[in-house]
C-alpha cells in the first residue's frame, strides 16, 4: 500500500510543477512532441537506408520525403518551441474571433426574420473576446489549461491520500473487531 502514497506525492508534485511552473512546462511539451516526430522519421530514414537493395520499391521518395520532413519538423520544434506555443495560440485566437464574429453576423441577420433576445448575443461576445485575449496574450491563455489541470492533480493526489488513510483505518478497525470476536467466541 505504500505505492499508493508514493503514486499520490507524485501526482501532488507534478501538479504544484504545473501550477507553479506552466510557463516552462509548455516548451517541454512541444519538445517531446517535436522528438516524437524525430524518432519515426529517423527509424524511416534508417529502415530506406536498410532496404536499398530493393530499388523497385515504388514508395522509397514518397516516405523519404515525409522521414526527412518530420525530421526536420521535430528539429524545428525541438530548438523553437515558443515559436510553435505561439502560432497554435494565434490560429486558436482568430479561429475563436472569427467564429464569435459569424455568429453574431448569422443573428443580426436573423433578427430581421424573427425575434432575437439580446440574451443569445452573450456567447459570441464572450467568443470575441476570448479570442481577442488569446491573440494578445497568446502564452497567457496557452498556460491556462495547465494551471487547472496542476490544481486538479493536487487534489486527486491529496484525495487519494486521504481515501487510503480512510481505508487503512476501516481495514485496521475491522480487524481489531474480528479479534476481539475471536477471544470472545475462545472464551465461550
Amino acid at each position: 500500500m505504500l505505492s499508493v502514497i508514493i503514486r499520490s506525492v507524485v501526482v501532488i508534485l507534478i501538479g504544484v510543477l504545473l501550477v507553479f511552473q506552466r510557463d516552462t512546462i509548455m516548451p517541454v511539451i512541444v519538445q517531446c512532441i517535436g522528438a516524437a516526430f524525430i524518432l519515426p522519421g529517423i527509424v524511416a530514414i534508417a529502415s530506406l537506408f536498410i532496404a536499398s537493395d530493393n530499388k523497385k520499391n515504388v514508395l522509397v521518395w514518397p516516405t523519404a520525403v515525409t522521414a526527412v520532413g518530420s525530421v526536420a519538423l521535430g528539429l524545428w520544434m525541438l530548438f523553437s518551441p515558443l515559436f510553435f506555443v505561439a502560432l497554435i495560440m494565434n490560429i486558436l485566437g482568430v479561429l475563436l474571433l472569427l467564429l464569435g464574429l459569424y455568429q453574431i453576423f448569422v443573428l443580426v441577420v436573423s433578427k430581421k426574420h424573427c425575434a432575437v433576445s439580446f440574451a443569445f448575443f452573450v456567447m459570441p461576445l464572450l467568443l470575441v473576446l476570448l479570442g481577442g485575449f488569446v491573440l494578445a496574450k497568446p502564452f497567457g491563455a496557452a498556460s491556462l489549461p495547465f494551471l487547472f489541470i496542476g490544481i486538479g492533480a493536487i487534489i486527486g493526489g491529496i484525495s487519494d491520500i486521504l481515501s487510503y488513510m480512510i481505508i487503512r483505518r476501516s481495514n485496521r478497525n475491522k480487524q481489531q473487531e474480528e479479534t476481539e470476536v475471536e477471544i470472545i467466541d475462545k472464551k465461550s
